[in-house]
């Protein structure tokens, strides 16, 4: 009888015959298959057939993918150079080399714009393998980036040689026959005290620098200043031609920002430098010749190593520069460029592509596009708006669900999962509206909003490195002063009494009451004044909880400034008016009502600091300055129009206006 097989019986006997197969087969046949010899194999044969395309590229598209806020979808990162063990990226300027404790949180993602991604990860995306770093440039800078591959975590018998090539390249780098040669453009025509660095050629600086951690390490750094001019203006004192030069650098030692330190100590500090340069000259780059805010003038053109057991024929690569300060020699100093560009080809700096590139992409994890959509719905463009500015302090307007700095509450600085998520913090606002560095005279919770002080913490004189403390003593002194008045405006919950006490009609009164700080210690000494403006109760419809239905106008004026001091006192026992929002000290089922019903954003306090009042000092005049109602507590307040006819005139005579 013959014996029919269906579909099923088939497929079953198949794979029991490719079992016994398996079984048969050698112990080490079958280890092969999964060894990581093979495995290491198959990466080393793919690794040059990485999903890259050769181009041309321009360095105006690379400048214009860096540096333009748009959205793209043309994410892609240029490789210059690719050997068996080596990468060589062209770095484009205000990208980071890697995310680390100097990152923080970025301005890109904050305002609803594509978020940051460091060259490591770009790199990592368009090879779609894992590489480390063999040195770093600069945020603001630009130019070539040596990359190797990286271990596998899972692969022990990879790790160590992979290890091994790392610090082989790091070693060769760093060893004296390596080249590293940067172009800047600086301040300055070339000429110091009478000499003329341009008659010079290479010559030589050597000044110790402190490192992060403040300890002094010797450092020297060859220069070659090979054009510049003069300033000169038109007939009307219009500058029409900068004080600029053209310097070729290369560093003997890879110390922290040691090429702009040693250009600042000849006072000739790079263009864009905002740390180590000087702050008028780069605020009339930045208004008037559109520099970029993050970009420093700082390319790397060239890098040569000598042969070494990685990568046995040596490196010599040019990276073009880039096509934005290319455009500012061509607008502002064309003659510089014209009398730099035959130095500049016998030095090996390309000024533009001389061949074809290889392009590949890179993608944005999925939870960075969520925050950015995030915050383009919340409409927070990143930027400071400034309230009132003098020469030595700034008042700016702090919105809601922004932190007046990072600390231990923003999550870790490293972590892309937790500071990428917070909108830029008010201090680099700041920094970044006027082109200083600035410290905070005090603080307002992330959910508050209102007047945010600021001091100066840089000087305008040539040497801009120099920080003074004394205006920022003095202001904070001020601030704490018993003369000094911030006047708050809250939104509570509540209809204006508590425990049979009417604070509607009790005007201005002081509430003394002990507080916790941080660890939950209570402290004594807590003095706030307070004045109830006007309250308004919702009737109470069918189906709808009783809570939710009142809202308070409160003003108030700590004498203290103690952890969550105002927040604590309105939600004490006694007053009984929890802030609306206040998730550390509100009420919350009332809280999600109001975010249901009144669009209440999240993490906001109905805490605004509107009056701003501190006395004079030796370094300021008085500060008089008011923050008007942010959108977000105007359009809570629309929905009820008699409470704020209600309140106008009384907060009118405190130099409030709604």
């Amino acid at each position: 009888m013959p014996i029919m097989f269906n579909a099923a019986t088939t497929i079953m006997l198949l794979m029991s015959l490719l079992t016994v197969l398996l079984l048969s087969m050698p112990t080490f046949v079958r280890s092969l298959l999964h060894s990581p010899v093979s495995s290491r194999y198959l990466r080393n044969r793919n690794r040059n057939h990485a999903q890259t395309t050769k181009v041309y590229i321009s360095t105006k598209e690379m400048s214009e993918d860096a540096i333009n806020s748009s959205p793209t979808d043309n994410r892609t990162v240029t490789i210059l150079q690719r050997g068996p063990k080596h990468i060589v990226a062209w770095k484009p300027p205000a990208v980071v080399c890697h995310h680390s404790g100097w990152t923080g949180s970025r301005a890109k993602l904050k305002r609803g714009e594509e978020p940051e991604i460091p060259m490591l990860q770009r790199v990592r995306d368009a090879l779609h393998e894992k590489v480390n770093l063999i040195h770093r440039l600069d945020r603001g800078a630009s130019g070539a980036l040596l990359l190797t591959y990286a271990d596998d975590a899972d692969d022990e018998s990879v790790t160590s040689n992979k290890s091994s090539t790392t610090a082989t390249l790091i070693d060769a780098l760093q060893s004296p026959d390596s080249i590293k040669t940067y172009v800047a453009l600086v301040r300055g025509e070339g000429i110091l005290r009478g000499e003329d660095f341009k008659k010079k050629g290479w010559f030589e600086v050597s000044r110790p620098i402190k490192d992060e951690s403040g300890v002094e390490k010797d450092a020297t750094t060859l220069f070659n200043f090979i054009a510049g001019q003069p300033e000169s203006s038109d007939d009307n004192g219009v500058i029409t031609r900068p004080r600029m030069s053209i310097v070729l650098a290369r560093p003997m030692q890879g110390r922290w920002h040691q090429i702009r330190r040693h250009l600042n100590g000849i006072s000739h500090p790079i263009l864009g430098d905002t740390t180590h340069g000087h702050s008028k000259t780069n605020r009339a780059w930045k208004e008037t010749r559109n520099l970029p805010g993050e970009r420093i003038c700082l390319h790397l053109a060239r890098m040569q190593i000598p042969p070494n057991d990685e990568i046995p024929n040596g490196l010599d690569v040019s990276c073009p520069l880039m096509d934005d300060m290319l455009e500012m020699l061509r607008v502002y100093a064309p003659d510089v460029l014209e009398n730099a560009q035959p130095k500049l080809k016998e030095e090996g700096v390309l000024l533009d592509a001389d061949r074809e590139y290889e392009v590949g992409q890179y993608t944005i994890p999925e939870e960075l596009l969520e925050v950015q959509l995030k915050n383009q719905m919340l409409n927070d463009d990143g930027k400071a708006e400034i309230l009132l500015r003098g020469s030595n302090f700034v008042v700016a307007d702090k919105p809601p669900a922004v932190v007046a700095h990072h600390s231990s509450w923003t999550y870790t600085r490293s972590d892309p999962r937790g500071r990428w998520k917070e909108p830029t913090p008010m201090l680099q606002r700041v920094r970044d509206a006027t082109g200083k560095r600035v410290n905070l005279i005090h603080r307002l919770d992330r959910g508050a909003s209102g007047a945010l002080l600021f001091a100066f913490a840089q000087d305008e004189s040539e040497n801009s490195e120099r920080a003074s403390c004394s205006t920022t003593k003095a202001l904070i002194d001020s601030m704490q002063s018993k003369d000094a008045t911030k006047t708050y405006l809250a939104l509570c919950d509540g209809d204006g009494s508590w425990n049979d006490v009417d604070y509607l009609n009790k005007g201005w009164f002081t509430f003394n009451n002990p507080v916790q700080d941080e660890n939950g210690k209570y402290i004594d000494d807590c003095r706030t004044d307070f004045q109830f403006i006007a309250s308004k109760t919702m009737p109470l419809k069918e189906g709808d909880a009783d809570e939710g239905r009142k809202i308070t106008i409160v003003l108030a004026r700590p004498h203290t400034g103690r952890y969550h001091q105002i927040r604590q006192h309105l939600s004490s026992g006694t007053l009984g008016h929890a802030i609306l929002g206040d998730s550390s000290h509100g009420r919350s089922r009332t809280n999600r009502l109001w975010k249901k019903k009144y669009n209440l954003m999240k993490e906001r306090v109905c805490l605004h600091l509107t009056r701003l009042q501190v006395p004079a000092t030796d370094y300021t005049d008085d500060i008089d300055i008011s923050s008007p109602l942010p959108p977000d507590l105007k359009k809570i307040l629309r929905n009820f129009p008699d409470l704020i006819e209600q309140a106008r005139p009384i907060l009118a005579k405190e130099g409030i206006h709604v």
